[in-house]
């Protein structure tokens, strides 16, 4: 296993893989930059610089951007109530997710779902 990016200032692909993987499989979760660089033997510094070089965006937009994907997802396919929703994307609660997808996408979380309902 290698220690630092094939491509200096990237990480390499089983960063990102090993990443995202623990990004993606709680989204309820908010890991710090610490333990992100910590599973891939880098310095915080390090981690955050070379995973927006990677991925074009800072760990946390990236996570947030991918937290309201997820809420798109479950507004258009269940009926679920928006706040069960915010707190299964890792929103602290329905406030908070709306504060974000309008930041977004320019619509409440209850405007978007009204719109793809029709």
């Amino acid at each position: 296993m290698q220690s630092q990016s094939e491509t200096p200032g990237l990480l390499t692909p089983w960063q990102e893989q090993l990443v995202r993987e623990r990004l993606l499989d709680d989204l309820a979760s908010d890991p710090g930059l610490a333990e992100l660089a910590c599973l891939c033997r880098l310095s915080r510094s390090y981690f955050a610089r070379a995973f927006k070089q990677t991925t074009g965006t800072p760990p946390h937009r990236w996570l947030l951007q991918h937290r309201i994907s997820r809420a798109r997802e479950l507004l258009e396919r269940t009926t679920r109530p928006i706040s069960d929703i915010a707190l299964e994307c890792g929103f602290a609660d329905q406030s908070h997710l709306t504060r974000a997808f309008s930041r977004m996408l320019c619509a409440t979380p209850a405007a978007w779902r009204r719109q793809r309902a029709n």
